[in-house]
């Protein structure tokens, strides 16, 4: 199955409100994707891709905050996560370990990790939410990431950027000029913000 193919299906699942499901798609073309920009087969490969560009993640899931380091107090029992001197796990070691892993070996992940519609994070109680919107920026790092320029979804498709809709068709492979883009648009919303309390 193409790249293209697991975008379309997490797309669609996301329309249908299983940020799940949507999960078990783009895993899977982060997988692919990972190997054909780093080189690298399984976790590694998978951690870097997620690290280096995670700064775009963020950026999408947001609404153009970048975050280029984002570590958890989650307890998980794989023992595998590395974590940093603070006990906390990076975003990447997460996604792999608990999100990809879990849905791949187990096709679940724990109760104790959400994905809602909030746009923030929550840790309660031994308990993690995320916002489901950073299931958009991993599709958009998947969609924007070169070695998939030669890729097309079946459906047209379309991407929201702050109100500017943007087709599918047009980002396959882009991802120099979505983060002009997106610098642009942030560029913008500070001028908009700044004009705002002038008045």
């Amino acid at each position: 199955m193409s790249v293209a193919t697991k975008v379309q299906k997490t797309i669609d699942e996301m329309e249908a409100g299983d940020p799940i499901e949507a999960l078990y798609q783009i895993c899977s073309a982060i997988d692919v994707t990972a190997r054909a920009e780093t080189g690298k087969d399984g976790r590694s490969g998978y951690k870097q891709f997620i690290h280096e560009n995670l700064g775009l993640i963020t950026n999408i899931a947001f609404g153009g905050t970048k975050v280029l380091n984002l570590h958890f107090g989650y307890d998980h029992p794989n023992d595998h996560m590395k974590r940093d001197a603070n006990g906390r796990v990076s975003f990447q070691e997460l996604m792999y370990h608990v999100v990809r892993c879990g849905l791949m070996h187990d096709t679940k992940i724990p109760d104790t990790l959400r994905f809602v519609d909030k746009n923030d994070i929550r840790m309660s109680d031994g308990e993690l939410e995320l916002p489901k919107s950073l299931i958009y920026g991993l599709l958009v790092s998947v969609i924007v990431a070169p070695s998939n320029g030669d890729e097309q979804c079946v459906k047209e498709a379309q991407l929201n950027f702050d109100r500017f809709p943007i087709p599918v068709a047009k980002l396959w492979g882009r991802r120099q000029e979505l983060l002009w883009l997106l610098d642009v648009e942030n560029h913008a919303r500070r001028i908009r913000r700044e004009t705002a309390t002038k008045t």
